[in-house]
């Protein structure tokens, strides 16, 4: 045999496997497309009006109207009103409570845990009293859902009742989510109902003396490491303002919002509450500093904090705020340390902001020098305002709309813009107490040509509270 029979041998053998494995990855890759088009849940349900419930991205959603609710291909749920064409995504597992309805609405996998141990698994919808005993499902990675009569914390004043949604960062702090509230829990938190106490940054479901690992059903990305007080290493340091000297942990913690569960949170200036293992010294508590936690609103987020300072150690506590998306210099906020609670005003809506809470105290070494350091920090999102314009009719050459302000954030002034193909047809200012009213300010535009293609409406020149802000309100509709 020839070495040109044998090379084209050898290519045809190669060709022959190149194809087989393009075969298979095509069966694969349609085996799969088509199990995820066969397993989600295409059944159509109806959602009630005064329903309340939360989008993908943790934006409030409250149905003045009852809506269409459908699982699609990428097994997210979408919602949709019936008289829009427009959808909403509210991600792949759904929680809808209506204050008419004495049952709460679970939609997507989920996992109920049993108070015995027992775990029950469902992939559609589930239905559960929220007035009777509590109950507990686990929804996704870092994500669980609790039911109950009365749901508190067991420290920090948190305090709800019907049902709480608790998702939870990889740091083990926790977005706590229902139809009043709405708070991010930057420390260590056990939630408490008459039947159970969920150790959030744990995981971990407590019953009586039995300890349920959450972790173990479907696992879990939680990074949380709960710190061991035996490993802390007392040290004497001198109190450059007293004089005296205080016995205080070798370590500091400046990450975002872990807390000692059994003696106070270290954010900075660091404390305890017992001594170490194996040492006769016992740690004192000298001070402590942390944010507690963060509430958004549209233009202003709420912080809430704790100062303990019996020897007047810190020299200031205060806030640095920054726009992530516009990072510059941050605004900074000197707090009262004897207060525990401070509004971030003047806010960009539906904008995250990274908030530091910092503290400044005298460096032992050398009292003339004042240092700086960071407690802990975390970031917020403001809400999207609901200002919006709708589209009226079109007729006699006019576009006729109407403006409706979010009562949470209106414009002392703005103008209606109208665009076609990207060309100024129009501007009306808009009216803020007609804005403000149920009925909103109506009014037109003039054409003096026929429309094009794309046709906007937004709103320009928008002012609030003195100052010029930009705007995202706009609705945009094709002329066919």
């Amino acid at each position: 045999m020839s070495s040109d029979t044998v090379k084209k041998k050898r290519n045809n053998t190669g060709l022959f496997v190149l194809f087989s494995f393009l075969v298979l990855l095509i069966i694969g890759v349609f085996g799969y497309a088509l199990y995820n088009t066969l397993s989600f849940d295409n059944t159509l349900y109806n959602v009630a009006k005064g329903s309340f419930t939360y989008d993908k991205n943790y934006n409030y959603v409250s149905l003045k109207e009852s809506a269409d609710l459908q699982q699609r291909w990428d097994k997210n749920y979408y919602l949709k009103l019936s008289d829009q064409k427009k959808v909403t995504n509210l991600g792949n597992d759904v929680v809808i409570y209506n204050k008419n309805d004495y049952k709460l609405y679970i939609y997507g996998s989920n996992y109920q845990v049993k108070l015995t141990g027992d775990v029950i698994p469902s992939s559609t919808v589930v239905s559960i009293s929220r007035t009777g005993a509590p109950s507990f499902f686990k929804l996704d990675d870092r994500k669980y859902l609790i039911t109950g009569k009365k749901i508190h914390s067991e420290v920090k004043g948190i305090s709800t009742k019907d049902y709480l949604i608790v998702d939870i960062d990889k740091s083990g702090n926790a977005l706590l989510l229902n139809h009043e509230t709405n708070i991010k829990v930057l420390s260590t938190l056990k939630l408490v109902t008459s039947d159970f106490i969920f150790d959030v940054a744990n995981e971990r479901l407590l019953v009586g003396k039995d300890v349920i690992d959450l972790k173990k059903i479907n696992g879990s990305t939680n990074q949380y490491v709960e710190p061991d007080l035996e490993e802390i290493t007392p040290e004497i340091l001198t109190n450059p303002l007293t004089g005296n000297t205080d016995t205080v942990s070798s370590t500091s913690d400046t990450s975002t919002g872990n807390s000692n569960s059994g003696g106070g949170f270290v954010g900075g200036a660091v404390v305890s509450g017992g001594g170490s293992s194996g040492s006769s010294e016992k740690l004192n508590i000298v001070k402590s500093a942390f944010l507690t936690s963060v509430t958004g609103y549209t233009s202003y987020i709420d912080v809430t904090y704790t100062v303990y300072d019996p020897k007047n150690e810190y020299t200031s506590v205060y806030l640095l705020v920054e726009n992530v998306a516009n990072p510059g210099q941050p605004m900074k906020m000197v707090l009262n340390k004897n207060s525990s609670r401070y509004r971030i005003r003047n806010l960009v809506p539906n904008s995250e902001y990274k908030i530091s809470f910092c503290y400044t105290y005298v460096n032992p070494e050398n009292v003339d020098v004042v240092l700086d350091d960071v407690a802990n920090a975390v970031t917020a999102k403001t809400k999207k305002t609901t200002s919006k314009i709708t589209v009226d009719r079109i007729s006699s050459g006019k576009i006729y709309f109407t403006v409706y302000y979010d009562s949470s954030y209106a414009y002392d002034f703005s103008n209606v813009v109208l665009y076609s193909d990207g060309n100024n047809i129009g501007t009306v200012a808009v009216d803020t107490v007609q804005a403000l009213s149920s009925k909103g300010f109506s009014s037109f535009v003039t054409l003096d040509s026929s429309l094009g293609y794309e046709i906007i409406l937004k709103l320009e020149d928008c002012t609030y509270q003195g100052e010029a802000v930009s705007s995202e309100v706009r609705t945009k509709f094709i002329n066919r």
